[in-house]
């Protein structure tokens, strides 16, 4: 097998709940993937610090933001790879930092009401 990319980044993680079996087909769709995506991948770690993980299925995407986790998902819903795409990934990018702005607003009551209660 032939596979060659030259995208460099490491922002993509596969989200399972148990050891997934590699197969030829989910190379094939991760290589897929990372060919059209890794561009987009690449600018979502770098300049969002988000990194991307893909689920054992390969169908829906969820983030995961450096400073709030995976808890900016609660802020978004998960994306299907089929959003997941050149024409959105504005839209993706806005979406994003709305949410890291909600919940940093959320996080900053949080700890204004738990030194009120110290």
């Amino acid at each position: 097998m032939n596979i060659q990319n030259n995208v460099n980044f490491t922002g993509l993680y596969l989200k399972t709940c148990e050891p997934m079996a590699v197969s030829t087909k989910s190379i094939n769709k991760l290589s897929q993937i990372l060919k059209e995506r890794g561009g987009f991948i690449n600018r979502l770690e770098k300049e969002e610090n988000t990194d991307v993980f893909i689920n054992e299925a390969l169908d829906k995407v969820f983030l995961s933001h450096e400073k709030y986790g995976e808890d900016i998902n609660k802020y978004i819903k998960p994306i299907s790879l089929r959003a997941f795409t050149a024409k959105n990934e504005e839209k993706i990018i806005k979406t994003l930092r709305e949410a890291v702005k909600k919940m940093g607003h959320d996080w900053d009551i949080a700890d204004y009401l738990a030194q009120l209660h110290a």
